[in-house]
């Protein structure tokens, strides 16, 4: 049952908010504070109100939850753009290129409330009172370690595949186009190993965690190694860091032990920290520049944290403008005409129309497109508010589709993959899922599967040739 205490002390502290929220507005109104507090406010005071909901359905284990992780994220990513204002009274680049008043900053920051509140809804309604059940699967297999072993040497191929074929590589922006120096039928074979060493990565987690006792030791050794090699190889890039980072996560809330919110509160706020300095080295080049721009120009945020904000923005005024680019139906069912195309398929790719008619010299998109962006082009504000509760109902359809098969280690991984990629649907599409689980996912449990059953019947054979 959910607490009386906890309810009264979760709407004593929205209360607190906005009071302080008040009185701050009526201190500073004539400054920058009355366009862009009221919205982080709201934002702040609507992250309570679904917590209480989603507490009283489901439980304590708010951090197993994809939808409560999801509009953490988004809280996130629309709280740093607005203190980011508050803090500097100018718009730092890009934005200062499109010379935004904090009007339209602030009319743009109430879209995402907006967004936040249909997902919030949709999810709600959507997610019912199932728990997930505690018999999930926590023991360990026999042919566990051999799985392990054959993981480990899958992924060695990958890597060594993608290394040898790659081109030299001397910034960022030359990891995204180290592979297009090859013909086309050697493209599509790194594109596979690229996506199955993601899914190799996550199940090799996974049967890790099956055997925390004898493996607890090592698990964070390999998590260090895998997140080390993809930034240093990449060149900065953190996306996939974060995504096994996020998998581990998941896995120890759900296989060894649940996670409170202040602990996950001081795992987030560590996360934004390191993933701030690894940018800043990424762009100044040496860790010793970053100590000269601190001591100069002090603590900043990370970029990243702006990544959903400009586009929409960017957008939504372009389309306030009547100046929207004409794009292509098609380009509205992307998600689905991924799936049954390969490799970098760009064609009807918002991405790709981005880029080629606002950055046309740039040699990759230099900006994702998410939701929020995608309801620029397509019906505004309306749409914006239906693509947030579609959002939200196809997150709670995966968290009950899991909790019915918790039980089975492919379905596990399946979850614990899509909450750990949750954040890329907040930077490209409401139906991101689709095509990784069947180009990634799918392929891969495939492939353990075979494993598993091929020393299943190895044992088998041995065990009646000894009797």
């Amino acid at each position: 049952m959910f607490k009386k205490a906890e309810v009264i002390i979760y709407s004593a502290c929205i209360l607190l908010i906005w009071g302080i929220a008040s009185l701050l507005i009526r201190q500073f109104f004539e400054q920058y504070l009355q366009y862009y507090l009221q919205p982080t406010i709201a934002m702040l005071s609507l992250f309570g109100i679904f917590t209480i909901f989603l507490k009283w359905k489901v439980g304590d284990n708010l951090f197993g939850e994809i939808g409560f992780l999801y509009l953490g994220l988004l809280l996130v990513y629309t709280l740093f753009p607005a203190f980011a204002f508050i803090a500097a009274q100018d718009s730092s680049d890009p934005l200062s290129r499109l010379l935004p008043s904090p009007p339209d900053l602030s009319i743009h920051l109430w879209r995402h409330v907006l967004f936040f509140t249909a997902i919030g809804l949709g999810y709600i309604l959507w997610r019912g009172t199932s728990r997930i059940s505690s018999d999930i699967i926590k023991k360990n297999n026999s042919r566990n370690d051999l799985v392990i072993f054959f993981l480990f040497i899958l992924i060695g191929v990958c890597l060594l595949s993608t290394l040898l074929l790659s081109a030299p590589v001397a910034s960022y922006y030359d990891h995204y186009t180290r592979y297009d120096h090859l013909p086309w039928i050697v493209r599509k074979f790194v594109s596979l190993c690229v996506r199955f060493n993601q899914g190799f990565y996550s199940l090799l987690l996974l049967f890790l965690f099956l055997d925390y006792k004898k493996y607890k030791f090592f698990i964070p050794i390999v998590v260090v190694v895998i997140c080390t090699y993809e930034i240093v190889y990449s060149f900065g890039s953190r996306i996939q860091a974060l995504i096994i980072l996020l998998e581990s996560f998941c896995l120890y809330n759900f296989l060894i032990k649940k996670v409170t919110l202040r602990k996950g509160l001081i795992v987030g706020i560590s996360l934004a920290a390191l993933f701030s300095v690894v940018e800043f080295v990424r762009q100044l080049g040496s860790v010793s520049d970053l100590k000269d721009s601190v001591s100069s120009d002090g603590i900043k945020s990370a970029s990243e944290f702006g990544a959903v904000y400009y586009p929409g923005f960017h957008l939504y005024a372009e389309r306030n403008a009547n100046s929207l680019p004409s794009v292509e139906w098609e380009m509205f069912f992307n998600d689905f005409i991924s799936i049954v195309t390969f490799g970098d398929f760009e064609r009807w790719n918002p991405m790709a129309w981005y880029a080629k008619n606002y950055f046309p010299e740039s040699t990759i998109a230099p900006f994702t497109l998410g939701p929020i962006a995608d309801s620029a082009i397509w019906g505004g504000e309306i749409d914006l508010f239906f693509r947030g509760l579609i959002n939200g109902m196809f997150f709670a359809f995966i968290m009950k589709w899991f909790i019915k098969r918790s039980s089975k280690w492919w379905s596990v991984i399946i979850y614990v993959y899509c909450y750990a990629t949750c954040i890329l649907t907040l930077k490209y599409t409401i139906f991101y899922h689709l095509t990784p689980l069947v180009k990634t996912i799918l392929p891969v449990i495939l492939i353990v599967l075979l494993i598993r059953r091929s020393i299943e019947k190895k044992k088998n054979n041995t065990y009646y040739r000894t009797t």
